[in-house]
């Protein structure tokens, strides 16, 4: 089923996704939608999520809120059309990723 995900996220369905978002969707979905990749996310204390790009010693991209994060990824859930298995998969994808945390109703 997590190909059946990846297919329905994948970011050349959505023409007008940022490439930071491209880059947010493989590492949380473990694909390479983007050169380079993201190696690794980090949510600060503070709420604030940080990226670091694959052959980077640091995380230093500013990726944004967290909160806004996990919104945009249910808004492209819903735009993907996801079914209720596809939204619990993608859910425990990215609930598995340290500090950041999806809830299907979280997007407004």
């Amino acid at each position: 089923m997590i190909e059946q995900l990846c297919t329905k996220l994948d970011p050349r369905r959505f023409p007008n996704m940022s490439g930071q978002m491209a880059a947010i969707l493989g590492f949380l979905l473990d694909r390479e939608f983007t050169s380079p990749a993201l190696a690794e996310l980090i949510v600060t204390p503070d709420g604030a999520v940080l990226g670091r790009p694959d052959g980077e010693p640091t995380a230093k991209v500013f990726i944004g809120a967290e909160a806004d994060l996990r919104a945009n990824l249910c808004r492209l859930g819903m735009a993907a059309g996801l079914e209720d298995a596809e939204w619990t998969l993608l859910s425990e994808t990215v609930n598995r990723k340290p500090g950041i945390g999806l809830n299907r109703g979280e997007a407004s």
